[in-house]
């Protein structure tokens, strides 16, 4: 049996529990900071939500291709090394998700739309919330956590 801190499914929700806290707390952090100036130009707001967006879409796919494209030669596959690369996937969509969150602060500090933050913000926040990992190899998702 594998105890609370070598689990990997436990390890994935509580990233992905802090990186909802995060968004939450970028959330506050923009209502406490106001925008700095004028607004910038709305091309640049557009290009930078753009961004956000292709973030937000990359952070379903792209991790996968990332560690698939590293895969090792299949003698060298251990239960060890799957389940890394299943972290790995994890945190990198974690993490494209989040970039689209910051996409969003970025927006707010330069004095951008209110209804781009809030898409940007929304949609981010919504990908961390609804999207799922799968279960770790070797593990299911509801894997007992007691040793």
């Amino acid at each position: 049996m594998e105890t609370t801190v070598q689990s990997p499914a436990l390890v994935m929700r509580i990233l992905k529990l802090a990186f909802i806290v995060s968004g939450f707390l970028f959330i506050f952090v923009m209502f406490v900071i106001p925008p700095p100036g004028p607004p910038a130009a709305r091309q640049f707001q557009f290009a930078i939500a753009a961004m956000g967006l292709i973030s937000l879409a990359a952070g379903f796919f792209v991790p996968r291709l990332v560690t698939e494209a590293a895969r090792p030669a299949v003698e060298n596959r251990s239960l060890e090394i799957e389940r890394g690369r299943w972290l790995t996937r994890g945190i990198l969509s974690l993490a494209f998700f989040e970039a689209c969150i910051l996409c969003g602060f970025m927006v707010h500090m330069l004095g951008g739309s209110v209804r781009i933050v809030a898409l940007l913000f929304a949609a981010g926040i919504a990908a961390e919330i609804f999207w799922s990992p799968g279960n770790p190899p070797g593990g299911e998702q509801g894997e007992s956590v007691h040793g």
